[in-house]
């Protein structure tokens, strides 16, 4: 601390004199030190607010329980984090995978004939066949399932009451990512209206407004099964029943 002399000003002849006089040097007039003692206050305390900056600089434990906060907000941040990952990378419960694909149900060339021929009124399908159709569709030698780095390797759907899952599983790095999304699906004037009911990836759901965007999981899948989007858009109407779907054929 830098320390400054301070002089006091006799009030009669103006001289300056030392700060240790109480008379002036030059006339003898009474000086005024009230100024001085004020000084030396401002000092001291300006001192021992130093003094105690100085002894919680140089204490051990100085910001102790802030350090221990903070590696414990990290540390349950980190075991949050990788919790959500473990949860993400979990196999989701799917349907068995079918076990043979040569007497897949042909779906497409069903109703590719419904609809040129307006003979069925609708074509029913369970979980089991419309799997076999899917499976056999994404092993196609031509489909785009096996292309890029984050390949499709199974779709496969369920259906309840007024909606359908659809769950799809893609590898990346020998490693499965599952996914899958529920909709509820409408046919107007040749055109699919979906409305998504939620989703999950791997063990962990998603809300409705999120799984718009983790829906990019699904696109490869979307991109598979273009023909057969087109073929359904060309029906009167679809229903999901518990373990079925119908396709209502326009007259």
């Amino acid at each position: 601390m830098t320390m400054t002399m301070t002089k006091l000003i006799c009030p009669d002849c103006q001289h300056e004199n030392e700060p240790e006089r109480i008379y002036c040097h030059n006339c003898g007039a009474r000086l005024d030190r009230t100024g001085l003692i004020k000084e030396k206050a401002d000092e001291a305390v300006a001192e021992e607010r130093t003094r105690q900056h100085l002894k919680k600089i140089f204490r051990p434990n100085r910001g102790l329980g802030k350090r221990i906060a903070t590696k414990l907000g990290k540390t349950l941040l980190g075991a949050l984090c990788l919790a959500v990952v473990i949860v993400m990378l979990l196999p989701a419960d799917l349907p068995p995978a079918p076990k043979e694909y040569t007497f897949a149900p042909l779906i497409g060339m069903d109703m590719m004939s419904a609809v040129s021929s307006h003979h069925a009124a609708s074509l029913v399908y369970n979980e089991e066949q419309a799997n076999s159709y899917l499976a056999a569709t994404v092993r196609r030698k031509d489909s785009p399932a096996h292309q890029g780095y984050f390949p499709l390797q199974r779709v496969s759907v369920q259906f309840q009451e007024g909606q359908c899952w659809v769950h799809v599983e893609r590898r990346i790095l020998q490693l499965s990512i599952f996914c899958g999304s529920a909709y509820r699906v409408t046919i107007n004037n040749g055109k699919i209206t979906t409305a998504n009911m939620g989703g999950y990836i791997g063990r962990m759901p998603i809300h409705p407004v999120l799984m718009k965007y983790a829906d990019l999981l699904l696109g490869k899948a979307w991109e598979c099964l273009d023909r057969e989007r087109k073929s359904v858009a060309r029906m009167a109407g679809i229903e999901f029943h518990p373990q079925s779907v119908t396709l209502i054929v326009a007259r």
